[in-house]
């Protein structure tokens, strides 16, 4: 009879010792993948949120296309990663010319003035919109040579509530050729047509 009384203790201490494993593999799983969440690395906050225009968005084909894409990439500054407006700039290299790409360097101080630091304040990025100049400065210059100008204005969206009043405004114009079927910014200059800001909120 004792002995018959043993073999269920036997049986209960062996299913013991399997089970034990098991729970603490289970609870190792679990806590292990409770660290990597809690370790994993943040998203990289996108430039503009996702908004900006990229050279994807150009048909190199067509030299408006070319050019508006150009003007937008141009004016589209995120303060929380650009440290310069000449960032943006540097993302527009590969619509440019090997030789006006390399004109494209950063600054040692950031030129662009109170209205820049108002936006880093904010860690606000610019959303850019394009008009045409009326006139004959948008001319064809030849069949691979063009001359496109636009009116740019832009607002700030700002991260952490506050709104900023009133658009900046600027002129550029961009000199333009083709080459092997695709056109390229060879030059560009622009000047401001804009005025101050006021801000509203924290």
């Amino acid at each position: 009879m004792a002995e018959m009384m043993r073999h269920p203790l036997r049986l209960a201490a062996a299913l013991l010792m399997c089970v034990l494993p098991l729970a603490a593999c289970g609870s190792s799983n679990e806590a292990q993948q409770v660290f990597q969440e809690a370790t994993a690395s943040p998203t990289a906050r996108q430039l503009g949120e996702g908004t900006f225009a990229t050279a994807d968005n150009a048909d190199r084909t067509d030299v408006d296309s070319t050019a508006e894409v150009t003007a937008l990439m141009l004016h589209s500054w995120d303060t929380a990663s650009d440290r310069t407006e000449t960032a943006a700039a540097i993302r527009t290299q590969s619509l440019m010319s090997p030789d006006w790409a390399a004109h494209q360097v950063e600054p040692e101080r950031n030129a662009a003035g109170a209205p820049w630091l108002t936006a880093a304040q904010h860690e606000s990025y610019s959303t850019p919109t394009i008009v045409p100049v009326h006139g004959d400065i948008n001319q064809d210059i030849a069949p691979d040579k063009a001359i496109r100008a636009y009116t740019v204005e832009w607002a700030w969206n700002t991260r952490d509530g506050a709104t900023i009043h009133e658009m900046d405004r600027r002129q550029v114009t961009l000199y333009l050729e083709e080459r092997d079927g695709q056109w390229e910014v060879v030059g560009h200059q622009s000047r401001d047509i804009g005025g101050a800001q006021q801000v509203d909120g924290r």
